[in-house]
C-alpha cells in the first residue's frame, strides 16, 4: 500500500469531514480538483481497502456537492445577494452606467456652498504654517534623505541577521512546518506567521516570501474579505510568478 497516495485520499475525506461539521462554506471544497485526485490514483489501487477509501472519499465528495446545492437554493430562497455576483454586474456594466449610478446616489457631507471666506481663510493660514515634509519626521526617523527600501538576502547577510547556513535552515525548516501545520491544504497566513515577538512574525514572513519566490509555496487572497491563504508545494510552481504585496500588522 502507497501510503502517500492513501494520504491524498485521507485529507480529502478529513476536509470534507470538516466542512460538514462545521458551518463553513462549502464551496471552499474545489470538487473537481479532488476528483482529479480521485481519478489520478484509482487505476493504481490494487487491494480492497484502498478501494473502499477511494469510494469513502468520493462519497464524502458527494455529500459536500449535496451541501453546495443545498447552499445555493437556500441563499436563492432568502433573496440572498452574493458579493461575488455584486462584483462581477459591476466589472460587466458599461461605464456610462456606472458613472450614473454613482453620480445618482452621491450624497457628499459637504459642498461648496457651504464654505465660508472665513473658513477657507482659516484653511490656507493653516497648511502655510506646516512644517515642509522634509522637517516633520526628523525626530523620529533621522536626517532628511533617508526614504524606505528594500532589503535583499545579501543585505541580512552584511548585517549578520542570517548566515547562509542559517538561513538555508530556518527556509527548510519552515515548510517542514507549512506541510505539518497545513497538512496540505490551504492555512491562514497571519494565523502560520504569527510568533510571539513582531521581529519573529516579520522574519517569518521573509522566509515565507522567499519559499513563495521558489515556487515551493504559494498563496492566494480573498478580494472580498482581505484573508489570506497560503499553501506548501510538493514540486515547485512553473509559470510566471504575480508579485503580491502584503502588510505585516503587530499584534494588538
Amino acid at each position: 500500500m502507497d501510503e502517500n497516495k492513501v494520504q491524498d485520499l485521507m485529507r480529502v475525506i478529513a476536509l470534507c469531514e470538516s466542512i460538514k461539521s462545521s458551518s463553513a462554506n462549502p464551496f471552499e471544497v474545489d470538487i473537481l480538483e479532488k476528483i482529479a485526485v480521485l481519478r489520478k490514483h484509482l487505476p493504481e489501487w490494487k487491494f480492497l481497502d484502498e478501494l473502499l477509501l477511494d469510494s469513502e472519499a468520493m462519497l464524502e465528495l458527494a455529500q459536500i456537492l449535496k451541501l453546495q446545492d443545498e447552499w445555493l437554493k437556500h441563499r436563492a430562497s432568502s433573496l440572498y445577494i452574493d458579493p461575488l455576483l455584486i462584483q462581477f454586474k459591476v466589472k460587466l456594466i458599461a461605464k456610462e452606467a456606472l458613472i450614473d449610478a454613482f453620480v445618482r446616489s452621491w450624497h457628499p457631507l459637504a459642498q461648496v456652498d457651504q464654505l465660508s471666506p472665513k473658513g477657507i481663510e482659516k484653511a490656507f493660514v493653516y497648511w502655510n504654517d506646516l512644517a515642509p515634509m522634509s522637517e516633520r519626521f526628523k525626530a523620529e526617523f533621522g536626517t532628511y534623505g533617508i526614504r524606505p527600501g528594500t532589503i535583499d538576502f545579501g543585505d541580512l547577510l552584511q548585517l549578520r541577521i542570517f548566515t547562509q547556513d542559517q538561513f538555508q535552515d530556518r527556509l527548510e525548516s519552515l515548510h517542514e512546518e507549512l506541510f505539518s501545520v497545513s497538512k496540505g491544504e490551504w492555512t491562514d497566513y497571519e494565523a502560520f506567521i504569527r510568533k510571539e515577538t513582531f521581529e519573529e512574525k516579520v522574519i517569518r514572513a521573509y522566509l515565507l516570501a522567499f519559499l513563495i519566490s521558489e515556487g515551493r509555496a504559494t498563496l492566494k487572497t480573498d478580494a472580498l474579505t482581505g484573508q489570506i491563504w497560503v499553501a506548501p508545494m510538493v514540486k515547485k510552481a512553473s509559470g510566471t510568478p504575480k508579485s503580491v504585496a502584503v502588510s505585516i500588522r503587530g499584534d494588538d
